[in-house]
């Protein structure tokens, strides 16, 4: 998609004040050494009992709307994203988020695409405010924090740590600092049953009392599909080449020509090989290393990350940013972002 007057007008985070080192779990007999090592995790932040999901991201959204200067009556629409249970069941976070944020006027939505969760949020949050000109400004706001014993942030995968954060972003069609360029987003069904595992269903949410066990279910499902993990990873890596390019061909540019590239907090293994190696990017040009003392904050690396890029003043006026996610089901969604100029925050 091709956007002609789109902008980021603020960004937010919010990161709980206590760190966990990934060292101290292993002390702990939370987490294995082999897979600190071969996952390069550093720390963690762990949210309070009082730090909940959609409370941190009303905090972030706060912080984006302030830097946006944009009233609070010209936001048409709220769109929450979150991957974990977010502090009560048979709820709608995303109204409780509108509510601290820009108060109790337009729509409010709730996005869960695993990972991908911001990204597709935000691309749903620009959609809706394209489509209708009177309405200006769109919220945006990812939050997550992984308890037990629901979650388990050391175990729940072989592969990734959980950090709690919360990440906001202001969208408008009247102007900011990054311009939107371009946005794609693609889906493969097909890849759905990888994070089901099972076919046995459960009647009600954390039925069983066990914590959610990611890996397993990948195991689960593996096992009984021979050849299964190399045509899901042939899949996974055609899928998000087809987005990423579409994305860029949409803003005018190849990949290099941009100068800083956000990607999810995943594992060393899945960043050097999937996104370094073999886009040739590098790390220096990413938020990569500062990630691994936060770990993977579910729906929100990426939109917390371009907050990160953004406070440190490196990205100057011309530079292109492309951010990238994926999430199970599967869905990719990439933005690519031209930066107008460095915001006085």
């Amino acid at each position: 998609m091709r956007w002609q007057n789109l902008y980021i007008a603020g960004l937010g985070a919010y990161l709980p004040e206590q760190v966990f080192t990934a060292e101290q779990a292993v002390a702990d007999g939370l987490y294995g050494e082999g897979e600190r090592e071969a996952n390069g995790y550093r720390a963690v932040r762990v949210a309070s009992d009082e730090e909940t999901g959609p409370v941190m991201a009303a905090a972030a959204g706060r912080q984006a709307v302030e830097r946006s200067g944009i009233a609070a009556e010209d936001f048409a629409v709220t769109v929450h994203a979150s991957v974990g249970h977010q502090g009560q069941d048979v709820w709608t976070p995303a109204h409780y988020v509108q509510n601290e944020t820009v108060g109790g006027h337009g729509a409010a939505f709730e996005v869960r695409q695993g990972s991908n969760s911001g990204l597709a949020a935000t691309e749903v949050a620009a959609s809706w405010i394209a489509a209708r000109p009177e309405h200006k400004a769109a919220l945006v706001t990812t939050g997550d924090a992984f308890k037990l014993p629901y979650w388990d942030r050391w175990k729940a995968d072989d592969q990734v740590v959980y950090g709690d954060g919360a990440g906001a972003v202001v969208l408008s069609t009247e102007g900011g600092f990054l311009k939107v360029r371009s946005t794609a987003s693609h889906g493969d069904p097909s890849l759905e049953p990888l994070y089901r595992g099972s076919d046995a269903w459960t009647p009600a949410p954390f039925y069983n009392g066990e914590a959610v066990d990611l890996a397993g279910r990948k195991k689960a499902w593996l096992t009984r599909n021979e050849g299964g993990y190399d045509e899901a990873i042939a899949r996974i890596n055609k899928n998000f080449g087809a987005v990423l390019t579409q994305a860029l061909a949409d803003a005018d540019t190849e990949l290099g020509d941009t100068q800083w590239f956000i990607h999810a907090n995943m594992s060393k293994t899945i960043v050097e090989w999937g996104f370094h190696g073999a886009l040739g990017l590098d790390p220096d040009s990413t938020v990569y290393d500062w990630g691994l003392d936060y770990a993977h904050m579910g729906g929100g690396d990426q939109i917390i990350g371009l907050n990160r890029l953004v406070e440190t003043g490196r990205p100057k006026p011309g530079d292109l940013i492309v951010t990238a996610g994926a999430g199970i089901g599967f869905m990719w969604t990439v933005a690519v972002l031209e930066v107008l100029e460095t915001p006085s925050w």
